[in-house]
């Protein structure tokens, strides 16, 4: 009889595993505020599929690092911390238009974040590393939001344009097409970290982009 219900009751633990969440929850971490000074945050680990960050919500990137596959979209303000030793790689690129992107590195800094936006197809411009998106033919937006860079080490290049599309900034806007217009670059600030930024090439009679700053054209 014992030896009956010890087993009903493992087969019923292991029936239960599949539906589990593997979800990652929000962890205390440290991390580098503006002021130079050490503070204490809950954040959520990043994992590959988190593609939507969410307004208020802060973010760190997992030990040994992340690639994020697809282009990540920003919402609101979002916080986002380059853990040491680790680095994030969105490989797609990151929208920020019409939000606020802030990133803090921890005590040493050595965090790292890749950002490159995709070449524009189709007569539209690239997309910026971080910011906008790059816009097709007689149209507008694509603007670069805010970006606030505290700490870490930043890279970020722009997509190249597509025929008559402009290059995509690599943090600001993204490339225009032929008679569009409203693409901007959003305002970017720098406090800390090192910062690599590269405009993405312009295509036919088009402008690169600016490595920080407005999209070409």
């Amino acid at each position: 009889m014992f030896k009956t219900r010890f087993f009903s009751i493992l087969a019923l633990l292991f029936g239960l595993l599949p539906c589990m969440s593997l979800t990652a929850y929000a962890a205390s971490v440290s991390y580098v505020d503006g002021n130079g000074t050490s503070q204490t945050v809950d954040a959520t680990e990043l994992e590959s599929t988190t593609t939507s960050w969410t307004d208020g919500s802060w973010y760190i990137v997992p030990e040994g690092g992340l690639t994020i596959s697809g282009r990540i979209a920003v919402s609101g303000t979002v916080n986002l911390i380059l853990r040491d030793g680790a680095e994030l790689t969105a490989s797609e690129g990151i929208t920020t238009t019409g939000a606020t992107l802030n990133i803090y590195a921890q005590s040493t800094g050595t965090g790292a974040l890749t950002a490159t936006g995709a070449n524009g197809a189709n007569y539209a411009g690239g997309n910026a590393g971080i910011g906008g998106i790059g816009v097709g033919n007689d149209a507008s937006g694509g603007a670069g939001g805010t970006v606030n860079i505290y700490g870490g080490t930043v890279t970020a290049t722009g997509g190249n344009g597509a025929q008559c599309g402009g290059g995509g900034a690599g943090i600001g806007g993204g490339g225009l097409g032929y008679r569009s217009s409203g693409v901007q670059g959003g305002t970017v600030n720098i406090y800390g970290g090192t910062v690599t930024a590269t405009g993405g090439n312009g295509g036919q009679l088009a402008g690169g982009g600016a490595g920080i700053g407005g999209g070409g054209n």
